[in-house]
């Protein structure tokens, strides 16, 4: 049996519940040792400092002011909070926040 019929067979047994899946899609990404983001969406973080952040893998902006920024992510929300923040680029896979950095939070 190769992997792909097995990832394939594992992740379609368990595609009746919702949670079901999510956890069937983390076990096989453990037992293949793929990183979460991969196969799960998880949103990706890399601070330089305190004054920025690049973000990976978020699915939309849903607020953007001086002080405050939040991001849609597959499974949760992302919220930035600080002092003069400033979206300096994004694309449709990442962005790069500038500013004084005081806050992060997840949000389900």
């Amino acid at each position: 049996m190769t992997r792909d019929f097995f990832v394939y067979f594992y992740v379609k047994e368990y595609s009746g519940s919702g949670g079901m899946l999510e956890h069937a899609k983390q076990s096989v990404a453990e037992q293949l040792k793929l990183p979460g983001d991969v196969m799960l969406g998880e949103i990706l973080l890399s601070f330089s400092g305190r004054y920025s952040v690049t973000v990976e893998n978020y699915r939309g902006i849903l607020l953007f002011e001086e002080n405050c920024i939040r991001l849609q992510g597959k499974n949760c929300r992302l919220q930035i909070c600080g002092k003069r923040l400033n979206i300096v680029y994004y694309d449709r896979d990442s962005m790069k926040i500038c500013g004084q950095i005081q806050s992060m939070e997840f949000c389900d």
